[in-house]
């Protein structure tokens, strides 16, 4: 048998049983069977020949038929006589040296970094092995990605330092209607390109190994072997001997060839794939820059054959626009039929893929298509297919391997866009109900871990989520577990519930609303947290989930504090404490009224802010809850700082960071390590406040918790600037304020730039200085934060009369004197006292600069401000006029009236 041996006169290939397109993609080929069918009578069959040589040609090698062939399909066409081929024995041993690369792609782009490995090996490169062993190079990558022309393309670079022969082989091993090439007939075939005689080509397929390797030996041949479809397939077609090239494309990686160099293609960069776009389309169709250049590149997903059909439609099609064809690619439902044109259809390329999977694989790749979120873990496709992970692990590396998915990260996997774009297609065809209970189980594997790893991370104690777990989940228990994969799943999570919402699956909506709130609070942007858990607050009320409700206004309106609406806080927290006490939830209640203990104390109301964080600490302890006792006297401690109470705040805080640390909470730990360095820096001890300060942003950094971060940077920048150490306070500044802005938390951000105000201040920088904090009183003052905008107008007061305006620094201190006096802040109102006496000095008026320098000091030195105490007492003396003695620790308020 000579199954691609050329025709006969009088005897059409077909005859034989062959089919046409089994003859190898080589134009001399087609000629000759297109001639002995129109000799034979048989014109529509010759026709056809040609479209499955046109069709062969371009999806494979991405070239046109040559002149010759074309010709013949015109003279056949027009009805012209067309003699039988002459007989073409093959050429004997020692003939004409085989010279079968087809013609290299046009346009051909990109891919030097391949290049370079391929031609490297050959030699002039640091990995060459040529002269020491067969050099085997197999290059893998997903259909249209561009394998063969690169092969070709690095086959004629190459073809020079390979004199005797460069042969092709197309081994169909993923060819529409064509089988792989069995061993022996791809033995054959290479056999009698060689120049052996068909009578001389042995039966078995052992022994045509043998011939072929003797006759490679002491040769220097360049072997291409395009489109494998396994190991099996080619490892009878490797030489034996040193000296020979083998080019190997596939779309599976041909992991079991062990000394294959493998080239694994990616997609085509940016800058590349809009450049072929802008090849194969004209330059005159496509111009450099235009907007619509980058969006068609992106939704062909920059691969190389998407991208040539996409061209090839705005170059043949004159009335086209790039704005037409972009609309056309727009719609991801109609993207893969859109690429197709006429001759090449990527919906068929993909379709070769995927029919040559198993059954589970097939259905892996329909169930990953309509799965909401960019990429999936084994856990995430065993929901999907009802499966174990270990054994769902194994279908997904094996569609990694045939370049169906990415694996972009390890043990992530993804679908590339327009693979996922034909896979929807083909998910339309099962059932409905199936793909909609697969879908189902990957929402509750979600919802359901998610919820189970915001325990150990959460601010508040957390209930176990409700409903029976999924069949298998990640243990997330311990804080670093659950951080990981609340981190790794975010987009997924986010995704999955924008998904329930939008097919009002409220239960599931409602259900990833909570699991993702503790993620979204700590890694913001806010506003983006804001929305999702209005909707979510809504679908719950409006759905009948209450505790979801409550859950959701708890979280809402800590986030509306954080952002700056105060007011709109403290009403929704309210109406969550209102509804957890209807519902029982005794830990509700105290989570809800911790933050609005916090709402309190922000907005100045702070015996309100005691009263509610008090409360929920009694709940805490009645309920014999740890974390929820450690969460409420962090908070109660800020609260005693606030009025005053130093000795008090250090207690609250130094008993919340025992239990932080005996629960292995980090993350409580950071914060209530953060609080007690501002409360260290009030008392003047700035180098305690950068020891507490220091493992407090380790275990940020290390955990991720960027709001944790900004704040200890701010308080280490403060601290660091009362130390002397200015470069080191802007550097801390500057990060703490860019974290802020990216969370979009105005409060913070404006308590930041104030600081930024000071440390430019203390470098001589008095105008860029008076800008910021210009801008924190500006934000303070929309967000309607009396007790900051006060703590401001002290600092901007300062500048002011630094730069010698007493008479408006007189004025901004004594409007925030009455601020704070009004908002019983003491240690605010100090300061501002000694602001007012220091400006009456440098004015000359000593009697009243005199007395708001003893009340100062009086109030300084009841809250335990050693520090601050002992600078106004000097300041005193060096006026001629020494503070007084303490008999018996006078109060604040005697301290400011006598």
């Amino acid at each position: 048998a000579e199954p691609d041996a050329p025709a006969q006169p009088g005897r059409p290939p077909a005859e034989s049983g062959k089919p046409a397109d089994a003859y190898p993609p080589h134009e001399r080929v087609h000629v000759r069977l297109m001639q002995a069918l129109a000799s034979a009578g048989r014109r529509a069959e010759a026709l056809e020949a040609y479209e499955q040589a046109r069709r062969a040609l371009v999806a494979e090698l991405g070239v046109e038929p040559g002149p010759e062939l074309r010709e013949l399909h015109g003279r056949i066409l027009a009805g012209e006589e067309v003699r039988a081929p002459r007989p073409e024995p093959a050429p004997p041993a020692g003939g004409a040296v085989p010279r079968q690369l087809p013609a290299a792609a046009g346009h051909f782009t990109g891919r030097h970094a391949e290049i370079a490995v391929l031609t490297g090996l050959v030699g002039g490169g640091p990995d060459a092995v040529a002269g020491r062993t067969v050099v085997i190079c197999a290059v893998d990558g997903m259909a249209g990605i561009g394998k063969t022309a690169l092969a070709v393309h690095t086959g004629h670079r190459l073809a020079e330092r390979f004199p005797d022969g460069q042969l092709f082989l197309d081994l169909h091993g993923y060819t529409e209607g064509v089988a792989p090439r069995e061993p022996g007939q791809a033995l054959e075939w290479l056999l009698r390109a060689l120049g052996v005689p068909p009578w001389h080509i042995p039966e078995e397929v052992q022994a045509r190994a043998a011939l072929y390797r003797q006759r490679l030996a002491d040769t220097r041949t360049l072997i291409v072997l395009d489109n494998a479809a396994s190991e099996a397939q080619v490892r009878q077609l490797l030489p034996g001997a040193p000296g020979c090239l083998v080019l190997l494309t596939s779309r599976r990686r041909l992991k079991g060839l062990d000394d294959a160099h493998t080239v694994s293609l990616d997609l085509l960069p940016p800058d590349d794939a809009h450049a072929l776009l802008r090849a194969v389309a004209g330059p005159d169709r496509v111009t450099a820059g235009d907007p619509l250049l980058e969006d068609i590149a992106q939704w062909c997903g920059r691969l190389p054959l998407a991208l040539r059909i996409a061209g090839a439609l705005l170059r043949h099609r004159p009335a086209w626009t790039l704005e037409h064809l972009a609309h056309l690619l727009r719609d991801q439902q109609r993207r893969v039929p859109a690429l197709s044109d006429g001759e090449r259809d990527l919906a068929t390329v993909f379709d070769l893929s995927y029919a040559g999977l198993g059954e589970r694989h097939r259905l892996l790749i329909r169930r990953l298509a309509p799965a909401p979120g960019p990429d999936v873990d084994s856990y995430a496709a065993a929901a999907l297919l009802a499966a174990d992970p270990d054994d769902t692990t194994g279908l997904l590396e094996d569609l990694v391997d045939h370049n169906l998915l990415i694996a972009h990260a390890p043990g992530r996997y993804r679908l590339h866009d327009l693979v996922r774009a034909h896979a929807h297609a083909l998910a339309a065809t099962d059932p409905p109900a199936e793909r909609d209970a697969a879908v189902d189980r990957l929402l509750h594997y979600y919802a359901h871990t998610a919820q189970r790893a915001s325990i150990p991370v959460g601010r508040y104690p957390r209930p176990e989520p409700d409903g029976l777990a999924p069949a298998h989940a990640p243990a997330v228990t311990s804080p670093e577990s659950a951080w990981a994969w609340l981190r790794t799943e975010r987009d997924n999570l986010e995704a999955a519930s924008a998904y329930a919402q939008a097919g009002a699956l409220h239960g599931h909506a409602v259900a990833l609303a909570a699991g993702l709130a503790e993620i979204l609070c700590v890694d913001g942007p806010y506003s983006r947290v804001i929305a999702l858990l209005k909707a979510t607050a809504e679908t719950a009320e409006r759905h009948g989930h209450p505790w979801a409700y409550a859950l959701a206004l708890t979280y809402l309106g800590g986030l509306r504090r954080l952002t700056g609406d105060l007011p709109g806080a403290a009403d929704t927290l309210a109406a969550a404490f209102d509804l957890h006490c209807v519902l029982g939830n005794r830990l509700g209640e105290a989570a809800a009224l911790t933050e609005l203990g916090t709402v309190r104390r922000e907005t100045g109301d702070l015996p309100a802010a005691g009263e509610a964080v008090t409360g929920a600490l009694e709940i805490y302890r009645e309920l014999g809850n740890r974390l929820g006792e450690a969460t409420a006297l962090t908070e109660l401690g800020t609260v005693r700082r606030e009025t005053g109470d130093l000795p008090g705040a250090g207690d609250a805080h130094l008993r919340a960071l025992e239990i932080y640390r005996a629960l292995g909470n980090r993350r409580g730990q950071a914060k209530t390590l953060i609080d007690l360095a501002h409360v260290r820096s009030l008392v003047g001890d700035f180098a305690a406040a950068v020891d507490a300060l220091t493992p407090a942003l380790e275990i940020c950094r290390a955990n991720g918790h960027r709001d944790k971060q900004a704040y200890a940077l701010l308080q280490l920048g403060r601290a660091w600037r009362r130390l002397g150490d200015l470069p080191g306070a802007a550097g801390a500044v500057g990060q703490a304020l860019e974290i802020f802005r990216a969370l979009r938390n105005r409060n913070r951000e404006a308590e930041v730039l104030v600081e930024l105000g000071l440390v430019r201040q203390s470098t001589g920088d008095p105008q860029r200085a008076a800008d910021a904090v210009g801008e924190a009183l500006g934000i303070f003052r929309a967000l309607r934060n009396r007790a900051s905008e006060a703590w401001a107008l002290n600092h901007q007061a300062a500048i002011v009369a630094a730069a010698g305006d007493q008479p408006r620094a007189l004025a901004l201190y004594g409007r925030a004197l009455a601020m704070h006096r009004e908002l019983n802040k003491p240690t605010d109102e100090a300061v501002a006292l000694e602001g007012l006496g220091e400006c009456h000095l440098a004015a000359g008026e000593t009697g009243p600069g005199i007395t708001y320098l003893e009340q100062a000091h009086a109030i300084f030195r009841h809250l335990g401000m050693t520090a601050d105490a002992d600078r106004v007492r000097t300041r005193l003396a060096d006026v001629g006029h020494p503070a007084p003695r303490a008999a018996g620790g006078a109060s604040p308020a005697e301290g400011v009236t006598g």
